[in-house]
């Protein structure tokens, strides 16, 4: 036998990109899903940003440009260092995805 009850549940109907506030949510086969990307820090004991958590949603324009930014970063770091590999188009891909 079935017993049944009425439930309030939550569901997300939009997310918007921290930087440029356009909407994340795409139409796919009908179904309204997130496309976003995360940049987050929790930094702990001994750091100078003790105790601050980050986390910004992000488009994927944007993540993009913050991708495109930490990469022009590590270049500038290492661009005398023959021993560091410069980024490429794979700086930050998980490549160890199961």
């Amino acid at each position: 036998m079935k017993i049944f009850e009425k439930r309030l549940v939550e569901t997300v109907v939009d997310r918007v990109c921290d930087v440029c506030n356009e909407s994340v949510m795409a139409d796919v086969g009908g179904d309204r899903v997130e496309k976003f990307g995360e940049l987050k820090a929790k930094w702990g004991y001994g750091s100078k940003e003790d105790g601050n958590d980050y986390h910004l949603d992000l488009c994927e324009s944007c993540f993009k440009v913050a991708l495109s930014a930490l990469k022009d970063h590590k270049r500038l770091i290492f661009m005398f260092d023959d021993e560091n590999n410069l980024p490429d188009e794979k700086f930050g891909v998980n490549l160890d995805r199961g």
